[in-house]
């Protein structure tokens, strides 16, 4: 199922994934497809 809305981090309208670590809803620019996690946690690890 496909989410679409604004990015939590850049505010950019598209298809959104979810960050399995805190659940931030973010685009493909801002989300680590390899880790399923958003920039702010693959930072973080």
């Amino acid at each position: 199922m496909e989410i679409s809305g604004l990015c939590n981090i850049c505010g950019k309208p598209s298809v959104l994934f979810t960050c399995i670590l805190c659940g931030t809803l973010v685009c493909r620019n801002c989300f680590d497809i390899k880790h399923n996690v958003c920039i702010k946690c693959h930072v973080k690890s």
